[in-house]
């Protein structure tokens, strides 16, 4: 009887959050269509803005999963509450912790698929739509200058006006344009600098094209120049690709990767490991942001109107989602384990309701 009721509760409430994820992916595809048509040009196709919310779709649908798991499993548990379901199988001896764990059960499935498409789908979907835009915006001779990076590699310092990617097929040829590479001793003394028109990335190291370089020595200066040679760095092309990608749209291995050369160099990662752990403990907090909403769904449809309870629900979570924030932020500013900034209001919150619901009666 109780697998029963957990199959029945389960499939409601995950058939309520289905629902309200597609509605709201949909609404925030909507949005984006909108967007783009204001921005874009006449020469730009109607296929390729299309296709373009369609890859950006990826991103919107992992971004409103948690606020879609809360009202869609109040929805659809609400229904229950409100034709008395859920108080007949109170009546029969079912906890509403059992009930509320019949739920969780279906949310952490669904929080799994969700966190799989966040590490698989999103961060290339992410990348195909920004190249897309950019390749856009260059047909339509417009450029807001912002693509230029400085890197840091060892002593050394390289900067770069401008990162392409040409796609062909299933191969990519990286080139960086009108690079200039500052090489420092240990002592922090000027050794070299060499520019360059464009660094091209083979499949197997990089190489410099149109370079001059300029060496400085206790003797004297001497300067030349070379049409193609070799270019002993220590990063690869991933690096740079997810140099120019925020973190909340990397996946987990790009993650790893990045926080990999940033230590290497002595470089500030806090912002990388505060995101890292947010997806590491994506479905935690898809869980307590569902379990927040549990305790207003129970007791006689009569207390309180159902409209009521899930405007409290929504509140909570709302609050919830700004506390979780602003922990993250403290942690990165104050230096703390990141692990406790995401971690820490997931678990207050799920322990607190997990108390109310074993107290109410």
């Amino acid at each position: 009887m109780i697998k029963r009721v957990d199959y029945y509760v389960g499939r409601t409430a995950l058939v309520g959050v289905l629902g309200v994820w597609v509605a709201l992916t949909l609404l925030m595809a909507m949005f984006t269509f909108l967007d783009q048509l204001g921005e874009a040009e006449s020469t730009a196709r109607l296929s390729e803005i299309a296709w373009y919310v369609v890859l950006k779709s990826a991103n919107s649908a992992y971004v409103v999963f948690p606020v879609s798991a809360l009202l869609g499993a109040m929805i659809g548990v609400g229904g229950l509450a409100a034709g008395n379901e859920l108080v007949a199988f109170r009546t029969a001896g079912v906890s509403r912790l059992r009930l509320s764990g019949s739920v969780m059960g279906a949310v952490l499935l669904l929080s799994l698929v969700v966190m799989v498409m966040g590490e698989w789908v999103m961060p290339v979907a992410e990348q195909q739509a920004r190249q897309l835009k950019e390749t856009r915006l260059e047909a339509s001779n417009l450029s807001d200058g912002s693509q230029g990076m400085w890197i840091r590699d060892g002593n050394d310092f390289i900067t770069i006006s401008r990162y392409v990617v040409y796609a062909d097929g299933e191969e990519a040829d990286v080139t960086l344009h009108n690079v200039v590479h500052y090489a420092y001793d240990d002592q922090q003394r000027l050794q070299r600098i060499e520019g360059a028109a464009s660094a091209i990335h083979d499949g197997e190291g990089w190489r410099l094209r149109d370079s001059t370089r300029v060496d400085i020595g206790t003797d004297g200066v001497s300067r030349r120049f070379r049409r193609d040679q070799p270019w002993t760095v220590g990063f690869a092309p991933e690096v740079l690709s997810t140099a120019v990608i925020r973190p909340r749209y990397m996946s987990v291995r790009g993650i790893v990767d990045q926080l990999g050369y940033l230590g290497q160099n002595g470089l500030d990662s806090r912002a990388y490991d505060s995101v890292l752990w947010s997806k590491l403990l994506f479905p935690l907090t898809v869980l307590a942001l569902v379990l927040s909403g549990m305790p207003f769904l129970f007791g006689s449809a009569r207390t309180h109107s159902l409209g009521l309870r899930i405007f409290i629900g929504m509140s909570l979570g709302g609050v919830f989602m700004i506390v979780s924030k602003t922990m993250q932020n403290f942690s990165e500013a104050y230096d703390l384990p990141s692990a406790i900034g995401a971690a820490a209001p997931s678990l207050v919150l799920a322990s607190v309701v997990v108390l109310v619901l074993r107290r109410s009666v």
